[in-house]
């Protein structure tokens, strides 16, 4: 059952901004009010900053794999690809 280009880009943009979603919903619930506790230690604070921004990086990874996968899409590699 084949899927229209609707369809996948559809898809694929629910699940990007589902996994979206929720590392931000990580990063704003678990990582910020840790940053509040530890007020005090900059050691503390620092590595919960390096790691939000690891979680901001795979946020833009994530997108730009959204990106280049609607480009897949519209340009119809996957069904070229099908033939062999």
């Amino acid at each position: 059952m084949s899927q229209s280009k609707k369809d996948k880009k559809r898809a694929s943009i629910l699940s990007a901004a589902v996994i979206i979603a929720i590392l931000a919903v990580f990063v704003g619930f678990v990582l910020f009010p840790l940053v509040s506790e530890v007020g005090g230690m900059i050691f503390a604070v620092a590595i919960l900053v390096i790691y939000a921004l690891v979680i901001l990086a795979v946020i833009f990874a994530i997108i730009a794999a959204l990106k280049q996968r609607l480009e897949e899409i519209e340009g119809g590699e996957e069904e070229e690809a099908k033939k062999y």
